[in-house]
């Protein structure tokens, strides 16, 4: 009963929270506290789905001992959900999106500011928590699951990492926290510092040299010049002048026809 009664406080706690602005929703947020839990009782999984080249969140938890929840491979990477299998109430829990967990840092709580990513990388699945609000902050890197897998993984914390619950007056209200004691700026800046350093690659000087193009032989047909005969020129002859006659006296008609 007083578990119920802690439930339904706290819904209208969260209520009341998000219509809040940012600065009194953090005040708001200290209404809710942390509770440790035993680590053994979760498992905090990848789940697949666009057949098997996506992962996402997933986080069982082993609420009675009356069947087992899920199995794992000696803490290899996979890991089997059994509650697929059976009608899990009141033997497992899960959580499957923001409502069910969420990022909590140094005693706050982060809620909208973060999100979970599941990413391939360095041959393996990586658990981040992505900011949504400052782009310029860095991922946090809260598991991995040492190797790659298309089907169900399981995830192993970082050091510093660990589940806890959110509690409201001294009460779990069954959300789920991944925890992380250390404050905010010294995660980012440990972020930041692990960041691989890009080495500009050496650039080779470029030697400005004269390309002497070869001659290009163009064939053609010789050109053949034939010298042309020469002109001979014949001298004209002389024009001789008309031959002349002494003036003889001009005949009279009858002379000329008598001389016939």
């Amino acid at each position: 009963m007083n578990t119920l009664l802690n439930l339904r406080s706290a819904t209208l706690a969260m209520l009341a929270l998000s219509t809040l602005g940012i600065a009194d929703a953090a005040r708001a947020n200290s209404l809710f506290s942390q509770m440790e839990v035993d680590q053994n009782r979760y498992a905090i999984v990848a789940s697949p789905y666009a057949g098997g080249t996506l992962h996402q969140l997933l986080i069982l938890k082993q609420i009675s001992n009356a069947r087992q929840c899920w199995s794992d491979a000696n803490g290899g990477t996979t890991i089997n959900p059994l509650l697929l299998d059976f009608d899990f109430t009141d033997i497992c829990g899960r959580a499957t999106d923001s409502n069910g967990y969420s990022v909590r840092v140094g005693g706050e709580d982060l809620n909208w500011r973060y999100s979970f990513r599941v990413v391939r990388r360095n041959n393996e699945l990586q658990l981040l928590a992505a900011p949504t609000v400052d782009r310029n902050a860095p991922e946090l890197l809260i598991g991995r699951t040492r190797g790659l897998t298309q089907g169900f993984g399981k995830f192993f914390l970082e050091p510093g990492w660990k589940l806890t619950e959110r509690s409201y007056q001294g009460a779990s209200v069954g959300h789920i926290y991944l925890t992380n004691d250390q404050s905010l700026a010294s995660l980012n800046n440990a972020a930041l510092a692990s960041r691989p350093v890009s080495t500009p690659r050496p650039t080779t000087p470029v030697v400005q040299t004269s390309v002497v193009q070869p001659p290009v032989y163009n064939p053609v047909t010789p050109v053949v010049t034939v010298n042309p005969a020469p002109v001979v020129t014949q001298p004209r002859p002389a024009v001789q002048p008309p031959r002349t006659q002494p003036n003889q006296p001009r005949r009279t008609f009858w002379q000329r026809i008598w001389r016939r």
